[in-house]
């Protein structure tokens, strides 16, 4: 069964089917003055007894889970221990060859104790960076676990480096290494 009645009415001419300039006309307000310069070439004009185009929503961001979250910290706070720790071990050279299980004297002590202390400053500085950093990402909402493990191992493995170069190359850890694998040195 169909009503005559909604063949024989003309179109609203305001709401959701009017354009703007006719919603703005019926409110007794001014219509929108677009700038043609503004307007995308390739998108076609709008035609007069078309229905007013809506602004697209924006883009649903995803909420980080309160597993991500809890792994997340679980892993900075890991970080930021094995950084703290690893201070004592990395400033004190003798400390570095006792842990390595080496009765060696450090030719350059005091240039290890500086390669020591640069290590530590880049892990600790890459710590928080990296706290900064997820900070703002769990803002918006997305998932930082992936980030927190991937800077732990970028910035330890920066930090054991700027240690272990130095300390390897000394020639009396060189000669203790020799002697451990039963290398003679002519």
């Amino acid at each position: 069964m169909t009503d005559s009645r909604a063949d024989d009415q003309p179109r609203p001419r305001y709401g959701a089917y009017a354009s703007p300039e006719e919603q703005a006309a019926r409110s007794g307000r001014e219509a929108p003055v677009v700038d043609p310069a503004l307007v995308p070439r390739d998108m076609p004009p709008e035609a007069p007894g078309s229905p007013a185009r809506r602004p697209a929503a924006p883009a649903p961001q995803g909420r980080s889970s309160l597993a991500d979250r809890i792994v997340t910290i679980l892993l900075m706070a890991i970080g930021l221990y094995y950084v703290l720790g690893s201070i004592g071990l990395y400033t004190d050279p003798s400390a570095l060859a006792d842990a390595m299980r080496l009765d060696v004297e450090l030719s350059d002590y005091a240039g290890q104790r500086g390669a020591g202390i640069a290590a530590v400053v880049v892990m600790l500085l890459g710590w928080l960076a990296t706290v900064w950093f997820l900070w703002r990402r769990g803002a918006r909402g997305r998932s930082m676990w992936w980030i927190a493990l991937l800077a732990g191992v970028v910035f330890n493995f920066v930090g054991t480096l700027i240690v272990a170069i130095p300390f390897a190359m000394d020639p009396n850890v060189m000669q203790a290494f020799m002697e451990m694998q039963g290398i003679e040195q002519p």
